[in-house]
């Protein structure tokens, strides 16, 4: 067994613990939830933790690196754990955490699709770990049975690992006990082989590093302080998880911790540093009694490969019920409450892998998803902490720092062990997530991925609140109030609202209900779900009105502390009075908000959105272009956010009252389009000494013409340019807030 696959052994053993909760609701059923902290988390944890690792390669980690150099690697690794551990009790004592453990943890948190791209790489490597496991037991067969060949001896024990996993799926759990004897026996073989030992040896504190340096050695016994996870995993069968989680979790935690340091001193007087380095079984040779630390290393290893076997077929009929994997109605399939097919399939998996004999790329990658899920661990505390959700209460606390530290610390030993490796697991990762994305998996729990999203928003609004730049032109954005009395008339503007806002705007409508008269407004909500589901943001207010312009002034006024605060307002000119148009108009100058008058042409509306004609004024004398271009600014990004969004052609048009400025305007138009950043998709028509209705009337026909807005509303005149262009038009006044060239 070499060091990559040893590596394997520890890193895959925490899975095989959190598997077995994270896929199996039945689990629950199968022992209840009868288990305390001793037997549902301090235990577990405790027997994963200290695994084959402490039997086979601490000694020989202790004679490359020295007993301090061993120590360093110890306490390092320990750190990143102890802190997730940490983490995980924190989170435990704040959420309701049902059968499924880390996965329920993570999902809860940040949904099925995060739960799933962590859940994926947990399948492979608890059933990748069945094999290394397997490998573990042989090689302390092997030591008793030297001739037997190491290929027959590991099928055989996979097929009765395989049998008592087809037959019993508690079986794990009930041999867990004399597993715990075992490990007990073998510890106190290992310690009182001091008094056997004729000649205690004088430690080597720092090591040459003969066969590997401080990083590798760190690489190759990392994963053998992981195993922390195993109480949360086990969440669905424990009385009191919020109790037990974290007593159990951080009681191991320590007694493992303590346990290591004491044998890696224990191996530096006990042999030499070529003994160390040369003889992974040096603790069978140096115990009081040999047959003992053999009864752990193989009760250990046949446990954890049974735990594995049992627990990996689990969680892939888990993600095939909540159609996480491909062929996930076949894999998701019980039969008498065993996932028969996915037992199946998994067992030729791992008898492929026990052929082929080599996982040393494997091991590393196997490191990296714990790795990942630490980190992950790690900063949902952090953002739930900087946050402070009303909703995170927690009755377990910890520092900010603590988390921090473990976010951090994770992502270095990443850096450290493998960048190469590091990158492939969080890029598979987040290809997981991309894949489950896109598949619109139906959550069957709450989550609080919307409270983290509304935090953050809520930090957010509050940092532009003070922000000295609140107003700033290059964070402008189409934030539109649209004021109807009838749902229907929305009906033909869904595209044109949408053109305007997407993808960062808003939409907030305020329908005014006249005489308690609630029907013209029924499907007001639907329509503003619908523009929800076209990914931008819109609301809905219905008030009771008796006077228009006064109820526009009043939302106008209530609207201006939100947010999401709209700066300018969208007006359908078609029903609406001479005098409610001019009111309104006077409303958005009084506020410092545009004004967008849209009056539409019966029979042409909207056309097929390809054409957009935009009408500038005259600018002579002064042909400069300006940080404010006056009554240009908002016309300008209003047709930038139609040719993006409807992939639509413009057109500068503009009638000079001069013709020697012909030239001077064409230039001032063609760096005006560069300035302002607009696509490539227009072309400019100028025109001197024209008369503009003239011109109106043979200008290139467009389906939505722009102008320029006055402060005062002709609704007559504007009838008439429609009627003119023959086409819709929008009238456009800016508020000197926008900037076009900012």
């Amino acid at each position: 067994m070499n060091q990559s696959s040893t590596a394997t052994n520890s890193v895959v053993n925490e899975s095989s613990h959190i598997a077995s909760n994270i896929a199996s609701g039945e689990q629950e059923t199968m022992v209840g939830k009868s288990f305390g902290t001793f037997s549902g988390v301090f235990r577990p944890t405790i027997l994963t933790i200290l695994g084959i690792m402490m039997y086979l390669r601490e000694g020989w980690v202790v004679g490359n690196a020295g007993l301090a150099g061993a120590i360093l690697i110890i306490l390092m690794a320990y750190l990143i754990t102890g802190t997730t551990a940490l983490s995980i009790s924190s989170i435990t004592t704040n959420i309701r955490l049902g059968a499924g453990g880390v996965f329920s943890m993570v999902s809860q948190s940040l949904g099925l699709e995060v739960g799933g791209s962590i859940g994926i790489p947990f399948y492979l490597a608890q059933g990748l770990s069945t094999s290394m496991y397997i490998y573990g037991f042989a090689e302390g067969w092997l030591y008793l049975f030297p001739q037997h060949p190491p290929t027959i001896v590991s099928l055989i024990v996979f097929g009765v690992v395989f049998l008592c996993s087809y037959i019993s799926t508690s079986l794990a759990f009930r041999v867990q006990v004399i597993v715990m004897c075992g490990v007990i026996v073998a510890l106190s073989s290992i310690y009182l082989g001091f008094q056997e030992v004729s000649t205690l040896q004088t430690p080597q504190l720092w090591g040459d590093f003969p066969q590997a340096d401080f990083w590798e050695l760190f690489a190759i016994f990392f994963p053998a302080a992981t195993g922390i996870l195993v109480g949360a995993s086990m969440s669905g069968n424990l009385s009191n998880p919020r109790k037990s989680i974290p007593i159990g979790t951080l009681v191991a935690w320590v007694v493992s911790l303590l346990v290591y340091l004491s044998l890696a001193i224990w191996y530096s007087f006990v042999a030499t540093t070529e003994e160390l380095i040369s003889n992974f079984t040096i603790a069978v040779d140096r115990s009081a009694w040999a047959p003992g630390v053999l009864v752990g290393i193989m009760s250990s290893c046949f446990t954890a490969a049974l735990s594995s076997f049992v627990a990996a077929p689990r969680i892939l009929q888990s993600l095939g019920s909540h159609n996480i994997v491909p062929y996930a109605r076949f894999f998701g399939q019980l039969h008498h409450g065993e996932p028969r097919k996915a037992m199946l399939f998994t067992g030729g998996m791992v008898f492929i892998v026990l052929l082929v004999g080599n996982l040393n790329t494997i091991a590393q990658v196997l490191t990296m998803f714990f790795l990942v899920t630490y980190f992950t661990i790690n900063s949902v505390l952090v953002l739930e902490q900087r946050l402070n959700l009303i909703s995170f209460r927690p009755t377990f606390r910890i520092s900010q720092k603590i988390p921090l530290i473990g976010a951090f610390s994770c992502l270095s030993a990443m850096i450290i062990i493998s960048p190469f490796w590091g990158l492939i697991a969080i890029l598979l990762s987040i290809s997981i997530y991309i894949y489950l994305n896109n598949k619109d998996l139906k959550t069957p729990w709450e989550t609080v991925q919307s409270s983290l999203l509304h935090g953050i928003a809520n930090w957010a609004a509050k940092k532009v609140a003070i922000s000295p730049t609140r107003e700033g032109l290059r964070s402008w954005k189409p934030d539109l109030l649209v004021p109807i009395y009838r749902r229907t008339q929305l009906d033909g503007l869904f595209r044109l609202l949408r053109s305007v806002v997407y993808s960062q705007g808003s939409i907030q409508i305020v329908a005014f209900m006249k005489d308690h008269d609630i029907i013209p407004l029924l499907g007001l909500k639907q329509v503003v779900k619908d523009m929800q589901n076209e990914n931008f943001f819109a609301s809905s207010a219905i008030i009771e009105s008796t006077n228009f312009l006064n109820s526009l002034a009043t939302s106008v006024a209530v609207m201006k502390g939100s947010f999401f605060q709209p700066n300018t307002i969208f007006l359908l000119a078609n029903e609406m009075e001479q005098a409610d148009l001019q009111g309104a108009l006077e409303i958005a100058v009084a506020n410092k908000m545009g004004t967008l008058i849209y009056v539409e042409h019966k029979e042409a509306r909207l056309g097929k959105e390809r054409h957009i004609n935009l009408w500038i004024r005259d600018q002579s004398p002064n042909w400069k272009i300006r940080l404010h271009l006056g009554s240009i600014d908002l016309s300008l990004l209003i047709g930038y956010k139609l040719i993006e969004n409807w992939d639509a052609h413009l057109r500068i048009l503009s009638v000079l009252k001069d013709q020697e400025d012909l030239s001077d305007a064409k230039t001032y138009f063609t760096t005006l389009m560069k300035t302002a950043r607009i696509p490539q998709k227009y072309e400019i028509h100028v025109e001197g000494e024209t008369p503009f209705m003239e011109f109106l009337g043979r200008a290139p026909r467009a389906d939505l013409n722009i102008f320029g807005l006055s402060n005062i509303v002709d609704k007559s005149f504007l009838e008439l340019i429609v009627q003119r262009t023959k086409s819709s038009c929008l009238f456009v006044l800016d508020s000197g807030k926008e900037s076009a060239v900012a």
